[in-house]
Protein backbone atom coordinates (compact mmCIF):
# COMPACT_ATOMS: atom_id res chain seq x y z
CA UNK A 1 0.00 0.00 0.00
CA UNK A 2 1.66 3.38 -1.18
CA UNK A 3 0.82 7.06 -0.33
CA UNK A 4 2.39 10.05 -1.45
CA UNK A 5 3.22 13.39 0.88
CA UNK A 6 4.79 16.51 -0.16
CA UNK A 7 5.32 17.81 3.20
CA UNK A 8 4.82 20.92 5.43
CA UNK A 9 3.45 21.07 9.03
CA UNK A 10 2.76 24.36 10.62
CA UNK A 11 2.29 24.10 14.25
CA UNK A 12 1.09 27.67 15.51
CA UNK A 13 -1.71 29.35 17.26
CA UNK A 14 -3.30 30.03 13.60
CA UNK A 15 -1.05 29.21 10.39
CA UNK A 16 -3.10 27.13 7.78
CA UNK A 17 -5.63 24.85 6.08
CA UNK A 18 -5.87 21.32 5.08
CA UNK A 19 -7.85 18.50 2.52
CA UNK A 20 -8.90 14.88 3.35
CA UNK A 21 -6.21 12.87 2.50
CA UNK A 22 -6.56 10.90 -0.36
CA UNK A 23 -4.37 7.28 -1.16
CA UNK A 24 -3.35 5.96 -4.00
CA UNK A 25 -1.33 3.06 -5.25
CA UNK A 26 1.83 3.78 -6.98
CA UNK A 27 4.53 1.20 -7.91
CA UNK A 28 7.81 0.44 -6.40
CA UNK A 29 10.09 2.25 -9.04
CA UNK A 30 7.89 5.45 -8.67
CA UNK A 31 8.37 5.48 -5.18
CA UNK A 32 12.02 5.52 -5.44
CA UNK A 33 12.02 7.25 -8.14
CA UNK A 34 9.62 10.16 -8.27
CA UNK A 35 7.72 9.71 -11.72
CA UNK A 36 4.56 10.70 -12.85
CA UNK A 37 3.91 13.29 -9.89
CA UNK A 38 1.35 16.03 -10.94
CA UNK A 39 1.11 19.50 -8.85
CA UNK A 40 -1.11 20.39 -5.72
CA UNK A 41 -1.16 24.44 -5.40
CA UNK A 42 -0.98 24.98 -1.70
CA UNK A 43 -1.27 28.29 0.07
CA UNK A 44 1.01 28.60 3.10
CA UNK A 45 -0.09 30.23 5.86
CA UNK A 46 2.24 32.86 7.66
CA UNK A 47 2.19 34.78 10.99
CA UNK A 48 3.77 37.70 12.87
CA UNK A 49 7.10 36.12 14.97
CA UNK A 50 10.18 37.89 16.49
CA UNK A 51 13.29 37.69 14.83
CA UNK A 52 14.14 33.95 14.02
CA UNK A 53 17.76 32.54 14.90
CA UNK A 54 18.48 29.42 12.51
CA UNK A 55 20.24 26.99 14.30
CA UNK A 56 22.37 24.48 11.91
CA UNK A 57 21.25 21.36 10.17
CA UNK A 58 20.01 18.59 12.18
CA UNK A 59 20.13 15.34 10.27
CA UNK A 60 17.81 12.45 11.45
CA UNK A 61 19.14 9.17 12.86
CA UNK A 62 17.40 5.59 12.79
CA UNK A 63 16.70 3.93 15.82
CA UNK A 64 15.52 0.64 17.41
CA UNK A 65 13.14 2.49 20.29
CA UNK A 66 13.28 1.38 23.59
CA UNK A 67 9.98 2.68 24.96
CA UNK A 68 9.85 4.31 28.71
CA UNK A 69 8.14 6.38 30.49
CA UNK A 70 8.37 10.29 30.67
CA UNK A 71 10.05 11.61 33.24
CA UNK A 72 8.89 14.62 34.23
CA UNK A 73 10.14 17.53 36.40
CA UNK A 74 9.43 17.46 39.87
CA UNK A 75 7.25 21.02 39.02
CA UNK A 76 5.46 20.88 36.11
CA UNK A 77 3.76 24.49 35.79
CA UNK A 78 0.09 24.05 34.78
CA UNK A 79 -0.41 25.09 30.93
CA UNK A 80 -2.68 28.40 31.85
CA UNK A 81 0.56 29.77 33.83
CA UNK A 82 2.16 29.29 30.75
CA UNK A 83 0.35 30.62 28.55
CA UNK A 84 -0.07 34.33 30.66
CA UNK A 85 3.57 33.94 30.70
CA UNK A 86 3.69 33.76 26.75
CA UNK A 87 0.92 36.44 26.46
CA UNK A 88 3.45 39.25 28.57
CA UNK A 89 6.66 37.57 26.85
CA UNK A 90 4.59 39.18 23.51
CA UNK A 91 3.56 42.34 25.20
CA UNK A 92 6.89 43.60 26.64
CA UNK A 93 8.67 42.26 23.81
CA UNK A 94 10.85 39.47 25.00
CA UNK A 95 9.85 36.34 23.27
CA UNK A 96 12.57 34.97 21.15
CA UNK A 97 12.46 32.38 18.64
CA UNK A 98 14.93 29.26 17.08
CA UNK A 99 14.54 27.66 13.82
CA UNK A 100 16.01 24.01 13.77
CA UNK A 101 16.62 22.66 10.13
CA UNK A 102 16.11 19.08 10.10
CA UNK A 103 16.95 16.31 7.26
CA UNK A 104 15.13 13.30 6.78
CA UNK A 105 17.04 10.94 4.23
CA UNK A 106 15.65 8.88 2.08
CA UNK A 107 15.00 5.48 3.45
CA UNK A 108 14.44 3.30 0.46
CA UNK A 109 14.88 -0.42 1.45
CA UNK A 110 11.87 -2.13 2.84
CA UNK A 111 10.47 -2.87 6.11
CA UNK A 112 12.70 -4.89 8.62
CA UNK A 113 9.93 -7.64 8.83
CA UNK A 114 10.67 -10.04 11.62
CA UNK A 115 13.33 -7.91 13.43
CA UNK A 116 13.11 -5.40 15.83
CA UNK A 117 9.81 -6.03 17.31
CA UNK A 118 8.47 -6.36 13.80
CA UNK A 119 6.17 -9.07 12.75
CA UNK A 120 6.11 -11.26 9.71
CA UNK A 121 4.23 -9.98 6.48
CA UNK A 122 0.51 -9.91 6.77
CA UNK A 123 -1.76 -8.11 4.04
CA UNK A 124 -3.37 -5.08 5.86
CA UNK A 125 -2.04 -5.41 9.00
CA UNK A 126 0.54 -3.08 10.64
CA UNK A 127 3.45 -5.12 11.11
CA UNK A 128 6.25 -3.42 10.74
CA UNK A 129 7.75 0.44 11.09
CA UNK A 130 10.27 2.43 10.61
CA UNK A 131 11.50 5.09 13.51
CA UNK A 132 13.56 8.14 12.97
CA UNK A 133 14.53 10.82 15.54
CA UNK A 134 15.90 14.00 15.75
CA UNK A 135 16.55 15.70 18.80
CA UNK A 136 15.94 19.39 19.28
CA UNK A 137 19.04 21.08 21.97
CA UNK A 138 16.55 23.59 24.04
CA UNK A 139 19.48 25.28 26.20
CA UNK A 140 18.67 29.12 27.23
CA UNK A 141 14.91 28.24 26.87
CA UNK A 142 12.83 28.51 30.22
CA UNK A 143 9.46 28.40 28.39
CA UNK A 144 8.02 27.00 25.85
CA UNK A 145 5.15 29.27 23.78
CA UNK A 146 4.44 27.27 20.65
CA UNK A 147 5.81 25.51 17.73
CA UNK A 148 5.71 25.79 14.12
CA UNK A 149 6.61 22.74 11.88
CA UNK A 150 7.46 24.24 7.77
CA UNK A 151 9.12 22.50 4.52
CA UNK A 152 9.24 23.58 1.55
CA UNK A 153 7.50 22.56 -1.53
CA UNK A 154 8.80 19.18 -2.30
CA UNK A 155 7.95 15.87 -3.24
CA UNK A 156 7.99 13.29 -0.40
CA UNK A 157 6.51 9.63 -0.90
CA UNK A 158 6.19 7.76 2.05
CA UNK A 159 4.73 4.05 2.62
CA UNK A 160 2.31 3.10 3.96
CA UNK A 161 1.81 5.44 6.62
CA UNK A 162 3.47 8.35 8.65
CA UNK A 163 3.40 9.98 11.96
CA UNK A 164 5.09 12.49 13.98
CA UNK A 165 5.85 12.55 17.20
CA UNK A 166 7.27 14.91 19.69
CA UNK A 167 8.65 13.40 22.77
CA UNK A 168 6.45 9.99 21.95
CA UNK A 169 3.10 12.37 21.84
CA UNK A 170 1.83 12.53 18.65
CA UNK A 171 1.68 15.66 16.62
CA UNK A 172 0.33 14.08 13.16
CA UNK A 173 -0.55 10.99 11.36
CA UNK A 174 -1.74 10.14 7.97
CA UNK A 175 -4.59 7.80 9.47
CA UNK A 176 -5.26 7.83 13.33
CA UNK A 177 -4.59 4.59 14.95
CA UNK A 178 -5.97 5.72 18.17
CA UNK A 179 -8.85 4.25 20.50
CA UNK A 180 -11.04 6.99 18.94
CA UNK A 181 -10.61 6.91 15.66
CA UNK A 182 -13.97 6.06 13.39
CA UNK A 183 -14.14 4.86 10.26
CA UNK A 184 -14.90 7.04 7.60
CA UNK A 185 -17.51 5.10 5.87
CA UNK A 186 -20.23 4.43 9.03
CA UNK A 187 -18.21 6.43 11.93
CA UNK A 188 -17.75 3.59 14.21
CA UNK A 189 -14.25 3.47 16.17
CA UNK A 190 -11.73 0.30 15.10
CA UNK A 191 -9.46 0.58 17.45
CA UNK A 192 -10.61 -0.62 21.08
CA UNK A 193 -6.68 -1.51 21.93
CA UNK A 194 -5.73 1.45 19.91
CA UNK A 195 -3.39 4.25 20.96
CA UNK A 196 -4.69 5.60 24.18
CA UNK A 197 -5.86 9.27 24.16
CA UNK A 198 -5.63 10.83 27.60
CA UNK A 199 -8.14 13.58 29.09
CA UNK A 200 -6.88 16.23 27.43
CA UNK A 201 -7.07 14.26 23.84
CA UNK A 202 -3.39 13.97 23.86
CA UNK A 203 -2.33 10.23 22.15
CA UNK A 204 0.60 8.23 23.20
CA UNK A 205 2.77 6.90 20.32
CA UNK A 206 3.51 2.71 20.98
CA UNK A 207 4.75 0.05 18.76
CA UNK A 208 4.18 -2.70 20.67
CA UNK A 209 0.94 -3.91 22.51
CA UNK A 210 -0.67 -3.01 24.92
CA UNK A 211 -2.48 -0.09 23.24
CA UNK A 212 0.56 -0.01 20.47
CA UNK A 213 0.22 0.11 16.62
CA UNK A 214 1.64 -3.92 16.13
CA UNK A 215 -0.82 -5.65 14.64
CA UNK A 216 -3.54 -3.41 13.95
CA UNK A 217 -5.96 -3.75 11.31
CA UNK A 218 -4.39 -1.77 8.28
CA UNK A 219 -7.34 0.61 6.96
CA UNK A 220 -5.94 1.99 3.85
CA UNK A 221 -7.25 5.41 3.02
CA UNK A 222 -10.30 4.52 4.90
CA UNK A 223 -9.44 6.52 8.40
CA UNK A 224 -9.36 10.25 9.00
CA UNK A 225 -6.00 12.11 9.38
CA UNK A 226 -5.15 13.10 12.85
CA UNK A 227 -3.70 16.17 13.95
CA UNK A 228 -3.04 17.79 17.29
CA UNK A 229 -5.72 19.44 18.56
CA UNK A 230 -7.90 19.42 15.99
CA UNK A 231 -11.63 17.41 15.65
CA UNK A 232 -12.29 15.76 12.34
CA UNK A 233 -15.64 16.08 12.90
CA UNK A 234 -15.95 19.60 12.92
CA UNK A 235 -16.47 21.40 9.15
CA UNK A 236 -13.45 23.20 9.21
CA UNK A 237 -11.32 20.16 9.98
CA UNK A 238 -10.00 19.64 6.46
CA UNK A 239 -9.19 23.58 5.98
CA UNK A 240 -6.83 23.05 9.41
CA UNK A 241 -5.46 20.09 8.73
CA UNK A 242 -4.00 19.28 5.49
CA UNK A 243 -2.05 16.20 3.05
CA UNK A 244 -1.91 17.16 0.12
CA UNK A 245 -3.56 14.42 -2.91
CA UNK A 246 -0.83 11.34 -3.43
CA UNK A 247 1.54 12.07 -6.09
CA UNK A 248 1.07 15.36 -5.83
CA UNK A 249 3.40 18.04 -5.01
CA UNK A 250 2.66 20.45 -2.24
CA UNK A 251 2.30 21.03 1.19
CA UNK A 252 1.30 19.43 4.48
CA UNK A 253 -0.19 21.98 6.99
CA UNK A 254 -1.76 22.23 10.55
CA UNK A 255 -3.14 25.03 12.48
CA UNK A 256 -2.55 24.07 16.18
CA UNK A 257 -4.42 25.65 18.72
CA UNK A 258 -1.76 26.82 21.22
CA UNK A 259 -3.95 25.51 23.95
CA UNK A 260 -3.04 22.00 22.71
CA UNK A 261 0.60 22.45 22.22
CA UNK A 262 0.95 23.73 26.33
CA UNK A 263 -0.85 21.00 27.29
CA UNK A 264 1.47 18.79 24.82
CA UNK A 265 4.48 20.46 26.19
CA UNK A 266 3.28 20.24 29.73
CA UNK A 267 3.03 16.01 29.29
CA UNK A 268 6.01 15.58 27.40
CA UNK A 269 8.26 17.12 29.98
CA UNK A 270 9.16 20.51 27.68
CA UNK A 271 9.24 22.50 30.53
CA UNK A 272 12.09 24.40 32.76
CA UNK A 273 14.26 22.06 34.68
CA UNK A 274 16.00 23.62 37.25
CA UNK A 275 19.15 21.14 37.78
CA UNK A 276 20.05 21.67 34.19
CA UNK A 277 18.25 25.56 33.95
CA UNK A 278 16.58 25.09 31.10
CA UNK A 279 14.06 23.13 29.42
CA UNK A 280 15.01 19.46 28.22
CA UNK A 281 15.96 18.43 25.06
CA UNK A 282 13.06 17.35 22.75
CA UNK A 283 12.58 14.21 20.58
CA UNK A 284 10.92 14.64 17.03
CA UNK A 285 10.02 11.28 15.48
CA UNK A 286 9.28 10.48 11.98
CA UNK A 287 7.38 6.86 11.98
CA UNK A 288 6.62 4.94 8.64
CA UNK A 289 4.76 2.09 8.74
CA UNK A 290 4.21 -1.25 6.47
CA UNK A 291 1.81 -4.11 6.41
CA UNK A 292 3.78 -6.45 3.82
CA UNK A 293 5.40 -5.16 0.30
CA UNK A 294 8.57 -4.31 -0.70
CA UNK A 295 8.02 -0.25 -0.38
CA UNK A 296 6.68 -0.83 2.77
CA UNK A 297 8.84 1.92 5.66
CA UNK A 298 10.21 3.96 2.88
CA UNK A 299 9.97 7.34 2.26
CA UNK A 300 12.12 10.35 -0.01
CA UNK A 301 14.22 12.77 1.30
CA UNK A 302 12.26 14.90 3.39
CA UNK A 303 13.30 18.55 4.69
CA UNK A 304 11.38 20.47 7.62
CA UNK A 305 12.06 23.49 9.76
CA UNK A 306 11.06 23.57 13.22
CA UNK A 307 11.12 26.93 14.42
CA UNK A 308 10.03 27.70 18.67
CA UNK A 309 8.58 30.70 20.14
CA UNK A 310 10.13 30.52 23.69
CA UNK A 311 10.84 32.73 26.57
CA UNK A 312 14.35 32.85 27.87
Amino acid sequence: MRFSLALLSSLLVAITACKPASFKSVDDAALLTGENISSDDASVGTGNAPAVVVDELIEAVEVTTVETKLQLPEETPPPEEVKLACADAVKNGTLKSKAFPLFFPAKTMTCEFEKNDNLSRKNEVLRARREEFVELPLEGMTRLCNMKFDAPQQVMRFDDEIMITLNSLVVAASQDYSTKSKHLEDNLEVYPNGLTVDADGLVTYKWLPPNGMQNLEYFNGKLAKYCLGLDPSKPDFDQLCRIPKTSTNGNMQLTLPQDAFLKLAAKAGLVFDKQIQSVPKAQLGFITTGDNDNSDCQHLDFRMTVTIDYIP
